[in-house]
C-alpha cells in the first residue's frame, strides 16, 4: 500500500494543506506545534474514522481535540492511495452536522461503500488496534501495549498452518463454549425436572400409602363391628336371632291354645253346673269367675309374648340392616383398597422408570462430551499453532533486532504472554535491565515483525511520529538503513534535522515534506 497524496481541508490547526508523498522514505519536518501529530492523526482518522465520546469524555476525545475552530462544518480531507494494484480516492467530512464520506476506485470508476465494508476489505481487514500497534507509532507510544498482545493471541488462535486465518479457531472455541454452556444449562434443567418428577411421585406414593393405612383402619373397624354382631363367629348371629323368634312364636302359639282351652273349659264347666244344679248359682259363678281370671292372666302373658316376638323381629331387622351396611362398607373398602394398590403399583413403576432414566446419559450430556472433545482438539491445535506462529514471530523479531543493532543482540526470547528477554549468548537479560534506547529498538523490531504477521499481504506504510528521541545516531542510522532495505513506504515526522542528515550521509533517498 502506497499513500500517493493527501489534502487536509480542515483538521486541527491545518487548513488547505496538500502533500505529495514518494513510495520510499518521506520526512515530515516541522518545528514543535507545527502539526506533525495532526497529520499522523489525520491519516488514521481517514482510514478508521474518528472517535466521538459522550459526557465529560467528549471534551477531551480525538474528535473534540482536532475539531476546527473556524468553519467546523468542513472537518476532514482527502487521501489518494494505491492498494492491491489499484488506485483509490478516500474523502471524509467528520463534521457532525455535515458528515459525509466517499470512497472511489479511480481505475474502475466504481464508487465503493464504506458502510458495507469496502474500505475494510481494501485495507485487508486490518483493525485500528493492529494499525496503532504495528505500522503506525504515535509520539511517546513506541512501547507496545496489551492491545497488541491480545491481537497476536487472537491471530494465533485463528491461524492455520499456512497462515490462513479464514477459519477462526478462537471464534470457534468461543462458539463451542457458548454452545456447551447452553447444553449444560439444559442438562441441569433436565436433571432438576427429573428430581422434581421423582419428588412428586414420592409424595403421591406417600399419600396413597396413607390412604391405604386409613382404609386398613376402617377395615379393622368393620371387622370389629361384624364381630360384635356375631357375623364372623361360628354361632351365626342370624341363626341365633331366628331361633329366638321361633321360640317366641312357639310360646305365643302355646299360650293361644291354652287361652282357647281355658275359655272353652270355663264355658263348658259353668254351663254343666247350671244344667246339673239348676237351682244353685254359686258354684257356676265361682267356676266362671275362676275361668275368666285364668283367661285374663293367660291373655296378659300372651300379650307379653306377642310384644317380645315383635321386639325380636325388630331386633333381627335392625341386625340385618347393620349387617348389610357393614358388608357394603367392607366391600367398598376392599374395592378402594384394591384401587389404591393398583395406583401404588403404577407409581412405583413410574418411579423405577424415572430412576432408570436418570442413570442413562442425557442427550445434552452426550453433546457436552462431544463439545469437550472438540474443544480439546482445538486447544491441541491452537497450542501447536501458538508454538509455530509464536516461534515465527520470535525469529522475525530477533532477525530485525540483530540487523538494527549490528548483531549485538541476535536472539529475543518470548513467552506465551509476549514477555520478552534478550539472549546475548552469555546470559539472558530482561528488558527492564536494558537501556531505554535498546528497549526502543526491541519494541520497534516487535512492531515491525507483528505488522508483517498481522497485516498479511497489505504492506501498510510505516508511519513514525517523533519516535526516535531515545535513539543515538548509530541506532537511528541502523533503523533507517533497515527501513530502506525493506522497500517500505515510510513517513517520519520529526522536529530535528538529524534524520535527514543521517539519510543523506547513508545515501538513502528521501522526500522532505515541510510543514
Amino acid at each position: 500500500m502506497i499513500i500517493r497524496r493527501l489534502t487536509i481541508k480542515n483538521f486541527g490547526k491545518i487548513h488547505e494543506k496538500t502533500m505529495k508523498l514518494s513510495p520510499g522514505i518521506n520526512v515530515l519536518y516541522g518545528e514543535n506545534e507545527s502539526g506533525k501529530t495532526t497529520v499522523h492523526t489525520f491519516l488514521k482518522s481517514m482510514f478508521y474514522g474518528i472517535s466521538r465520546l459522550r459526557g465529560r469524555a467528549a471534551k477531551t476525545d480525538a474528535y473534540s481535540t482536532y475539531e476546527p475552530w473556524e468553519n467546523p462544518s468542513v472537518y476532514g480531507g482527502t487521501v489518494w492511495f494505491e492498494s492491491g494494484g489499484k488506485k483509490y480516492r478516500l474523502s471524509r467530512n467528520f463534521s457532525k452536522t455535515h458528515q459525509a464520506s466517499e470512497f472511489f476506485c479511480e481505475d474502475d470508476g466504481e464508487l465503493l461503500d464504506i458502510e458495507r465494508g469496502d474500505l475494510e476489505a481494501v485495507l485487508g481487514g486490518i483493525s485500528e488496534i493492529v494499525y496503532e500497534n504495528t505500522v503506525s507509532v504515535a509520539q511517546l507510544k513506541s512501547v507496545t501495549g496489551q492491545d497488541l498482545v491480545r491481537e497476536l493471541q487472537n491471530y494465533m488462535a485463528s491461524y492455520q498452518g499456512t497462515g490462513d486465518s479464514s477459519v477462526d479457531l478462537g471464534r470457534a472455541m468461543q462458539i463451542l463454549k457458548m454452545t456447551r454452556k447452553g447444553f449444560q444449562v439444559q442438562a441441569q434443567k433436565r436433571k432438576k425436572e427429573t428430581e422434581k418428577e421423582k419428588e412428586k411421585i414420592t409424595v403421591n406414593m406417600e399419600y396413597v400409602r396413607k390412604d391405604m393405612d386409613k382404609l386398613r383402619e376402617q377395615q379393622e373397624e368393620v371387622f370389629a363391628q361384624e364381630e360384635s354382631l356375631q357375623m364372623t363367629r361360628e354361632d351365626d348371629g342370624e341363626a341365633l336371632l331366628n331361633e329366638r323368634i321361633e321360640n317366641a312364636e312357639r310360646k305365643l302359639r302355646t299360650y293361644g291354645g291354652l287361652m282357647a282351652i281355658t275359655f272353652a273349659g270355663a264355658v263348658l264347666g259353668t254351663t254343666g253346673l247350671w244344667l246339673l244344679f239348676p237351682g244353685v248359682m254359686y258354684p257356676g259363678v265361682l267356676l266362671g269367675a275362676a275361668g275368666l281370671f285364668l283367661l285374663a292372666w293367660e291373655f296378659l302373658r300372651y300379650r307379653r309374648l306377642h310384644d317380645e316376638l315383635e321386639r325380636r323381629q325388630r331386633t333381627k331387622n335392625r341386625w340385618m340392616q347393620k349387617q348389610e351396611k357393614l358388608r357394603w362398607n367392607r366391600d367398598s373398602i376392599q374395592e378402594a383398597f384394591k384401587e389404591k394398590e393398583i395406583a401404588l403399583g403404577n407409581l412405583e413403576a413410574d418411579y423405577r422408570e424415572v430412576e432408570e432414566r436418570a442413570y442413562l446419559p442425557l442427550s445434552e450430556e452426550m453433546e457436552i462430551e462431544a463439545l469437550n472433545l472438540a474443544m480439546e482438539t482445538i486447544e491441541t491445535i491452537s497450542g501447536n499453532i501458538h508454538n509455530q506462529v509464536g516461534e515465527k514471530l520470535r525469529l522475525r523479531t530477533s532477525k530485525i533486532l540483530s540487523e538494527i543493532t549490528g548483531g549485538r543482540y541476535q536472539e529475543v526470547l518470548m513467552d506465551a504472554g509476549f514477555h520478552m528477554m534478550v539472549n546475548t549468548q552469555e546470559r539472558t537479560i530482561p528488558l527492564a535491565s536494558l537501556s531505554r534506547g535498546t528497549m526502543e529498538q526491541i519494541y520497534f523490531a516487535l512492531r515491525m515483525a507483528a505488522g508483517e504477521l498481522l497485516c498479511g499481504k497489505v504492506r501498510f506504510p510505516v508511519i513514525l511520529d517523533d519516535v526516535f528521541g531515545m535513539y543515538d545516531e548509530e541506532r537511528l542510522a541502523a533503523v533507517l538503513r533497515w527501513l530502506y532495505k525493506e522497500h517500505r513506504q515510510v513517513i517520519i515526522s520529526t522536529c530535528h534535522r538529524r534524520e535527514m542528515e543521517i539519510l543523506e550521509k547513508e545515501g538513502i533517498p528521501y522526500k522532505k515534506l515541510p510543514l
